[in-house]
């Protein structure tokens, strides 16, 4: 295949038209080249990304690149190929909103990796100022920790033993510890007597102008907001005075503590060294114990700083970059905004040929699609009709072969009804000559039961056919009067079985 059509395939068009209609085909190709670009530098943006993350290198960040850009170019691909053909424009933007906010979001995270590598050098020498000023965040964090100022107590405290130490016995009342923090309480006064005399220098001078109408409401003598500045230098003086006695206080009993420790004070002194010689060995571990957590804190947090520099840094850097130059920030969003036209390009190209006039390739393209239609709703309707006729020929075979089944049936019952018709009469054939038999027989031992009523002496004579005969033997020489045979035959009761 042509270039000029694999790039049209890209853009979703009919090669089967554009070959009937070469005119149409740069048009198509082209929106095909815009396609295969965006995906190409989205290829390029995804690998530099994965690179500079360290999730990929090598091989690996240029198939992950390769493969991110295949899905960016099968998400373009489908956005214009789902613009189907609206004449409404508010039809058309309804359809298309949805996927210019899918092209803008893809336009930003295909730039923003372009972005960094386009400005890698600015972006390197702003980390390095942001991890300059984070390791100095963090010093000065460092400084104001609890650990911190253990560190620099017990320095000072280091410091003032090993002077004490070296300083040697001395009669020098001033070097005595009680005498020192006497001294060390005077100066703290002092000073915050200083602070507090110069408030009411300041507070005076303030009701002073105020009383003079120089400053404040500019109106002379001593009104509302006279008096009240006047209350304020007050009592400001008064806790300048009342700490001018706590210093007053504080010197005597210094005087005090150095005429009591005058005596003895070379004794003190050594007492004094000793002690401080007995507790240096444990205040300069503790020393080095801080020293050595504040140092690997900070070495830690730096080498914390000096390895980030992953794509969250960077991002950071450019924003910072982009927020202190105005240059760079335009060039920047100028990045930024090329590749989101490069995204909305093939939408806004569609939603234009959507809106325009009909070309001679959406006629023909509709014509091809009319007629696959059509084609298509003639295949499924005979395919319809192919499985309607089936359904019908096997309805048809179904009602033939239940129909000779109900034949079949109909002449295997009536044969068995012949049969068993035959059987019944045979049996009721049988059943009549056996019913005679047997009522011949029970007639006949009725009649010798009556014989024997009436001539109990004579045994009675069957015939061959199991009747009864008359003989000369019975006691009478032929048959007896009826009225006899007649009264005798009353007074017995036939058989109940016959």
């Amino acid at each position: 295949m042509k270039l000029k059509y694999f790039l049209a395939r890209l853009a979703g068009a009919r090669i089967d038209v554009l070959e009937k209609l070469p005119g149409a085909l740069p048009k198509q190709s082209a929106m095909g080249a815009v396609l295969l670009t965006t995906a190409g530098f989205a290829a390029i943006s995804a690998g530099y990304a994965l690179s500079i993350t360290g999730i990929a290198s090598g091989i690996f960040a240029v198939l992950g690149g390769l493969v991110w850009g295949i899905a960016i170019l099968n998400l373009d691909r489908l956005l214009v190929i789902g613009l189907a053909k609206e004449t409404g424009w508010k039809r058309n933007l309804s359809l298309a909103a949805p996927r210019i906010v899918l092209a803008v979001i893809l336009g930003v995270v295909i730039s923003t990796p372009l972005m960094l590598r386009v400005f890698d050098s600015e972006i390197a020498a702003q980390m390095n100022r942001n991890i300059l000023t984070a390791q100095e965040d963090l010093r000065e964090s460092i400084n104001n920790s609890t650990i911190r100022q253990d560190l620099n107590a017990d320095i000072e405290e280091l410091n003032r033993l090993r002077a004490l130490i070296n300083a040697g016995p001395t009669a020098d009342v001033s070097q005595n510890p009680e005498v020192l923090l006497a001294q060390q309480a005077i100066d703290d006064l002092e000073a915050k007597a200083a602070t507090q005399k110069a408030e009411y220098d300041q507070l005076r001078a303030a009701a002073v102008a105020e009383e003079e109408g120089s400053a404040g409401t500019m109106i002379r003598g001593c009104a509302a907001l006279c008096i009240e500045k006047r209350r304020l230098a007050d009592e400001s003086e008064a806790r300048w005075q009342d700490t001018l006695n706590q210093v007053r206080d504080k010197e005597n009993e210094m005087a005090a503590i150095v005429s009591k420790v005058q005596v003895n004070a070379l004794d003190s002194s050594e007492r004094a060294i000793a002690d401080a010689e007995a507790v240096v060995p444990g205040l300069q571990e503790q020393v080095d114990q801080l020293t050595e957590q504040v140092n690997s804190a900070q070495d830690t947090s730096r080498e914390l700083e000096q390895a980030n520099a992953g794509i969250i840094a960077r991002l950071k850097a450019l924003s910072d970059v982009s927020g202190n130059d105005a240059t760079a920030a335009m060039a920047r969003y100028a990045v930024a905004l090329l590749f989101m036209a490069m995204e909305l390009l093939p939408v806004i190209f569609k939603i234009v040929s959507n809106l325009g006039s009909r070309t001679a390739y959406d006629t023909v393209v509709d014509s091809h699609e009319a007629a696959e239609v059509e084609r298509a709703t003639q295949s499924v309707t005979l395919a319809d009709e192919k499985a309607k006729l089936r359904r019908s020929s096997e309805q048809v075979a179904e009602k033939d072969r239940t129909d000779k089944q109900q034949e079949l049936m109909l002449r295997i019952n009536a044969s068995v009804a012949e049969h068993q018709a035959a059987v019944v009469e045979e049996a009721l054939s049988r059943w009549s000559d056996h019913a005679k038999r047997v009522s011949d027989d029970r007639l006949d031992q009725w009649a010798d039961e009556m014989e024997r009523s009436y001539n109990p002496g004579r045994a009675p004579v069957y015939g061959s056919n199991g009747g009864f005969q008359q003989h000369a033997d019975y006691g009478y020489p032929g048959p007896a009067p009826a009225t006899t045979m007649t009264k005798r035959v009353n007074n017995l009761n036939p058989p109940s079985d016959l």
